[in-house]
């Protein structure tokens, strides 16, 4: 049976081949000037220093949701709040780093209201999944992952959310310092219910089946590596022949993923926490 993934929520982003890159998941910044904050922009700082003096080869940099607790594209009130951030992103986008923004289920309005202020801080962004070549390893997907790790029950509340209609209704009805008021604290009582320690892997695998049955059908061929966050765990394993990678999670653990050119993938740490891997496969 085929299944509804994808095909009717999220565009697909096909981008020419990529061997160097980062994935950044799941922050959650909340305030500016907090440790978090400072503590990403350092490291967004190291990240374009590596690039400029050639210590690393970085050809892309993908933002792979969740990185702000709530924000939306469409307020002026976000873009100025968190100017700092997008200004670093215009930085290692000028510094010849591709960088894409993939919404997660905490950003909204870069799908629906893209704008020339945006095409400044990203290559492309929105509510997307991307797709390259890869030289060494193949076909490689990156994805937030809300709809992929999900009961069925929140397709639907997703599709209503992440629609057009619903967002230009919020938005016209709602000042921007309110929605980080509200929305900001609901993400944090989200949070305090602990969901993400309940995942188990039977619940990963079942979702993972019904994913790559849905993309065999739909595009034809396989995923050989997929890249995913959301679901606050960190994963590095293979499943049905597909490396599967999920994180970084940033918010258990600081850390990023580097991508090599050779198909060697690295968890960079930020700070003195690591984070253990979750055994998808030890049953």
């Amino acid at each position: 049976m085929k299944q509804r993934y994808e095909g009717k929520r999220v565009r697909t982003l096909k981008v020419k081949p990529i061997n160097n890159f980062i994935v950044i998941s799941d922050v959650h910044l909340r305030e500016p000037d907090d440790n978090i904050t400072q503590l990403f922009l350092k490291t967004l700082d190291n990240i374009l220093n590596e690039r400029v003096s050639n210590q690393k080869k970085i050809d892309a940099l993908f933002l792979l949701g969740d990185i702000f607790d709530f924000i939306t594209g469409s307020k002026k009130f976000f873009l100025k709040m968190w100017k700092s951030v997008f200004e670093k992103f215009k930085q290692l986008k000028e510094s010849g780093i591709q960088v894409y923004f993939i919404e997660g289920n905490h950003d909204f309005g870069f799908e629906h209201f893209r704008s020339k202020k945006l095409d400044e801080y990203f290559t492309n962004y929105g509510d997307c999944s991307i797709e390259f070549i890869h030289e060494k390893t193949g076909n490689i997907v990156l994805r937030h992952g809300d709809d992929l790790i999900c009961p069925e029950k929140y397709i639907k509340f997703r599709q209503f959310v992440k629609s057009k209609f619903f967002q230009k209704i919020t938005s016209f009805l709602f000042a921007g310092f309110f929605m980080h008021f509200l929305f900001s604290r609901y993400a944090k009582a989200s949070r305090l219910q602990d969901v993400y320690r309940k995942i188990e892997p039977n619940f990963i695998k079942t979702c993972l089946d019904k994913y790559f049955l849905f993309y065999m059908s739909e595009f034809n061929k396989k995923i050989n590596i997929l890249i995913i966050g959301h679901i606050h765990v960190f994963i590095n394993t293979y499943y049905k022949d597909t490396h599967i990678l999920v994180g970084p999670d940033w918010f258990s653990a600081p850390n990023y993923l580097y991508y090599n050119e050779d198909g060697v993938s690295e968890r960079v740490y930020c700070d003195n926490k690591i984070q253990k891997e979750f055994q998808l496969n030890n049953l």
